[in-house]
């Protein structure tokens, strides 16, 4: 099937971040955590130059602790405690409603944990609201990289754009004589981590 052109467009102004569930309980049990929260930290400060509203969600914060303090999510609305695994819960449908310029966003980027759960979940739920949706496979994860791996091409197979940090960066960006391009220089200098979506070839 021919991929639609402008469904992948990023719009500032258009497009906003869901961060699911980033947080201290699943430091240790996410494969390639640290690595999931170092790309997903460049992502979240550039869509704070870029002005791209953020919404962030914690999965039962009384047992899984908080957002994890690598992760700068001041301006973010919320985070929204939630025990739906759907990220997609009645004060975040409220929030997407009038997020971008007093309306709901075109476009949504999503980012977090687990992917073969609340992200994939909140994936379905966006989609079925009519929202596109944008994965960030170097952001998401899961305590197995097979889970991950099937959520992902669950996700493609659904209607989800299945993208990487700096893809998505630089959609949003679009042009190097925009006004904040070396703000976005200085944090895509360094190449976001590997984690482990394409096998390293062996020289």
């Amino acid at each position: 099937m021919a991929l639609n052109a402008a469904k992948v467009v990023l719009k500032q102004g258009k497009t906003a971040l869901l961060i699911c569930d980033l947080q201290d309980k699943f430091a240790k049990v996410i494969y390639e955590f640290d690595k999931i929260v170092t790309n997903s930290s460049k992502l979240i400060q550039a869509c704070r130059i870029l002005s791209v509203p953020m919404i962030a969600t914690e999965h039962n914060p009384q047992a899984l602790g908080p957002t994890v303090p690598q992760l700068d999510i001041t301006g973010a609305k919320g985070p929204f405690s939630k025990l739906q695994f759907s990220m997609f819960t009645p004060e975040v449908s409220q929030e997407l409603s009038s997020l971008c310029n007093s309306g709901p966003p075109e476009n949504v980027v999503l980012i977090g944990i687990e992917c073969h759960i609340c992200v994939e979940n909140t994936a379905i739920d966006l989609i079925q609201n009519g929202y596109q949706v944008h994965t960030v496979a170097d952001c998401c994860s899961s305590r197995t990289q097979e889970d991950r791996l099937l959520a992902l091409e669950r996700m493609k197979q659904i209607g989800c754009h299945i993208a990487t940090s700096e893809n998505v960066i630089y959609k949003l960006l679009k042009d190097a004589r925009h006004k904040d391009f070396k703000k976005i220089l200085s944090l895509v200098r360094t190449p976001s981590l590997s984690t482990g979506l394409v096998p390293t070839s062996k020289m």
